[in-house]
């Protein structure tokens, strides 16, 4: 590729760094203010479901209010050191502000389903920030999702993840029209999963070649400096 083409899938992967560090923002500013609601609470025992919605919904509605990146859903799952009984998902989601009513998850399945999922299991796993995805999210939103989720930790004790989603619908929007400089592009997961791309021949959730991966041949590849993401561009 020309230095020039370079040029531009270099600038394409610093929007979609840009890009998540704007989702990342507002959960980087909610978690010090939740945890230290969440520990003084904590004082008096565990919470129950309603008590944690109650304790959610401001902060959970303003980070959806934000206007610069178009989030769907947000809200916090809290460990079972934090809920007693009821349900540990303090989610909205939607344009109506919807909260994720228990009945979604089943009598008795919420803690163990929850457990189970991506961008619950990894940051309790690392202690790090995770981007799960792209999935179809049957648990809220039934659309392709990218979920963006950090660890709310307290004395090495686990408490659960805070998180914000972004359909992956509108991560196209956002992003696609600065990642086509002239060449198809392509954004994949650190699993080469396709997470959007301007290649026809690439849908979200097909698996890149490996040869594609790798950036053989006409292709070349950009990698995330901050994010589990590259960028494969054809000439």
């Amino acid at each position: 590729m020309s230095t020039r083409a370079l040029h531009e899938l270099d600038t394409a992967m610093d929007a979609v760094d840009e890009f998540f560090d704007g989702v990342f923002a507002p959960l980087d500013a909610w978690l010090p203010e939740l945890t230290e609601r969440l520990v003084r609470e904590l004082r008096q025992g565990r919470l129950t479901g309603a008590q944690l919605a109650a304790l959610v919904e401001p902060d959970a509605h303003r980070i959806l209010d934000a206007v610069d990146r178009p989030l769907y859903g947000a809200g916090y799952c809290a460990s079972e050191l934090v809920v007693s009984e009821g349900n540990p998902l303090a989610w909205w989601q939607g344009p109506e502000r919807s909260l994720l009513a228990s009945s979604t998850f089943g009598p008795g399945q919420a803690a163990i389903d929850l457990v189970r999922l991506e961008w619950y299991r990894v940051p309790e796993a690392t202690g790090e920030r995770h981007i799960a995805g792209p999935f179809v999210d049957y648990l809220c939103s039934n659309e392709i999702t990218i979920t963006s989720s950090i660890p709310v930790m307290h004395d090495g004790r686990f408490l659960g993840v805070i998180c914000a989603d972004v359909l992956v619908a509108s991560l196209e929007n956002a992003l696609l029209p600065r990642l086509s400089g002239g060449a198809d592009v392509t954004l994949v997961n650190a699993g080469g999963r396709v997470v959007v791309s301007s290649d026809a021949g690439y849908e979200t959730g097909d698996r890149l070649p490996a040869a594609d991966r790798r950036a053989e041949g006409s292709a070349r590849s950009v990698s995330s400096r901050r994010y589990p993401f590259s960028l494969i561009a054809r000439a």
